[in-house]
């Protein structure tokens, strides 16, 4: 049945679908890289890269450390800065992946298969480790007189999963046509966003929990203090990423912390969490069962708790099914300090960041969720949870779709229910500050696709130009990829997609929603799921 809660949606998201886009042989596979001298000073470190590209003058810098190995106790403490190394350090390897399970990889083996492939294409996740705040850079520009637009990369993964450097993240085929592209770990799951009341009484602001958006904004700052030492342009930022990597932007659009760290923000099917009301005390709480559930005795005092719990390998809090659907789904809490106040106030009341944005959905975003054997009570059963009149009103409004075909109907509302909807309320909130927004919708289908149609997840390779090897792709698929990453790339250089040779993409304005369709066709239209949206507005309304 659709599911009934964003909570238990997005444990489906994490079981199924984190990142929501293809895997891709190793970047040397892909790029046949040849070692030559790449040298660069940053952050008080000498870094030795890899050139990957002698003629373009391709570089890459990997496994840059931006704070502390967050161990012992700096486990669920905001990250500290990293302490500059003496000599020469090799960037040529991957850093380590923060600590998560498997599920990742097992979604991808099961995605190779329906496009006809060996699920023997997609390697496990290696070299998991708690060392895992690291970076990578690409660029084109070590040697150039001319600063280029910077592109930073947040993955998705429901908050559980996730890496910088997934094969579909790469940022060789953009730096080559003009900017500096950036990617980061950041700690998800118990060990990323887990609060706890002893956390919240050693913190100096008085909270926990969050700890996964602080290291984006760490590692944000360290882009802003050594971008330039790649090449890249401090004062113009653009960070995108795509589902939870979407929703953690709009949280620094959101939050304080964010301000001026950057300029633009591209938002892949990432607005599901706009509707949140997730308090600090009910993530403490959350923490609190957590700790119950690994045995630390209630009469332990909170600060014996914490120490006891920093004590235990970061395996008791993965894939522990003690600990199943505790926390890990909820992210960002409403702490007074990374976010003041809920996402949705947020933005009605104008006191987000000013950025320019492009942020968008895809058309199918859980069809592969919906299961064949759904009936309509369930389906019925769902939309009673959001009460009168907006349950009468949502069943008008779908009665003709479930009629036709119960499992699209479904899709047609999930998809809308967590995803455009939120992304529709965070575009009409920026377009009534006057800021530029441009609205997507994805509904390309891959060939061989019919079973996940245009999925959660599909635009990334298509936005990054990072196409796998083992993803059917025809000429269709070739020129919507030229057409996306250049628009990508357009947006970052000027805050407009806009350039000679692709299709006119209009500004998104309050009265029309105009929007841009990325498929088959490229061209505008206006104003996505109008009667679905307006109802789950208001309901959202009168929540916050």
């Amino acid at each position: 049945m659709i599911v009934n809660t964003i909570k238990t949606y997005l444990a489906l998201l994490a079981i199924l679908l984190l990142t929501g886009c293809s895997r891709q042989p190793a970047e040397s596979e892909i790029l046949q890289a040849a070692f030559d001298e790449a040298e660069v000073e940053a952050a008080g470190e000498q870094l030795r890269g890899e050139v990957l590209d002698a003629d373009a003058k391709l570089t890459v810098f990997r496994g840059i450390p931006f704070a502390k190995p967050p161990l012992g106790d700096l486990r669920w403490r905001p990250p500290q800065p990293h302490e500059a190394r003496s000599g020469m350090q090799q960037a040529t390897e991957f850093g380590g992946v923060c600590p998560q399970d498997q599920s990742d990889s097992e979604y991808f083996k099961a995605l190779a298969q329906i496009f006809g492939k060996s699920p023997d294409v997609i390697p496990a996740t290696e070299n998991i480790q708690e060392d895992c705040l690291y970076l990578n850079v690409w660029t084109a520009a070590l040697r150039s007189q001319h600063r280029q637009p910077v592109m930073v990369w947040i993955y998705g993964g429901g908050n559980i999963t996730g890496s910088a450097h997934d094969p579909d993240y790469f940022g060789h085929s953009l730096a080559k046509r003009g900017v500096v592209f950036v990617s980061f770990n950041y700690r998800v799951g118990h060990l990323g966003y887990m609060a706890h009341p002893g956390l919240s009484a050693e913190s100096p602001e008085g909270i926990s929990g969050n700890y996964g958006i602080l290291d984006q904004v760490h590692a944000l700052h360290w882009v802003r203090e050594n971008i330039a030492a790649f090449g890249g342009d401090p004062d113009n930022v653009t960070i995108l990423g795509e589902s939870a990597g979407g929703h953690n932007i709009g949280t620094l659009i959101a939050s304080p912390l964010g301000k001026g760290l950057f300029n633009r923000a591209i938002i892949q099917s990432g607005g599901y969490e706009i509707k949140s009301l997730y308090t600090l005390a009910e993530a403490e709480d959350s923490g609190s069962a957590i700790a119950s559930l690994l045995e630390f005795e209630s009469s332990m005092s909170p600060a014996e708790t914490v120490d006891g719990m920093r004590d235990l390998g970061w395996r008791a809090f993965i894939d522990n099914p003690k600990l199943a659907g505790l926390g890990e789904f909820r992210a960002t809490n409403i702490d007074g300090y990374v976010l003041p106040q809920a996402k949705a106030r947020i933005y009605a009341d104008g006191s987000n960041n000013d950025i320019d944005i492009i942020i968008g959905t895809n058309a199918n975003e859980t069809y592969m969720w919906e299961p064949a054997d759904a009936t309509v009570d369930t389906f019925t059963e769902h939309l009673s949870t959001y009460g009168e009149p907006y349950a009468t009103e949502l069943g008008e409004l779908m009665a003709e779709d479930i009629a036709s075909d119960l499992r699209l109907a479904m899709d047609r509302f999930g998809s809308a229910e967590v995803y455009r909807c939120g992304s529709r309320y965070i575009a009409n909130e920026m377009a009534r500050q006057g800021n530029n927004v441009f609205n997507y919708y994805f509904t390309r289908i891959r060939p061989g696709g019919e079973k996940v149609l245009a999925y959660h997840g599909a635009e990334i390779p298509y936005a990054l130009d990072t196409t796998a090897s083992w993803l059917p792709a025809d000429d269709t698929d070739k020129d919507l990829t030229a057409a996306m990453s250049q628009y990508w790339l357009n947006f970052a250089t000027t805050g407009n997609p806009n350039w000679d040779g692709l299709p006119e993409w209009p500004a998104y304005d309050i009265e029309n929603k105009r929007y841009q369709e990325l498929g088959d066709n490229i061209g505008p239209g206006t104003d996505l799921e109008p009667g679905i949206c307006d109802v789950l507005d208001r309901h959202l309304q009168e929540r916050i």
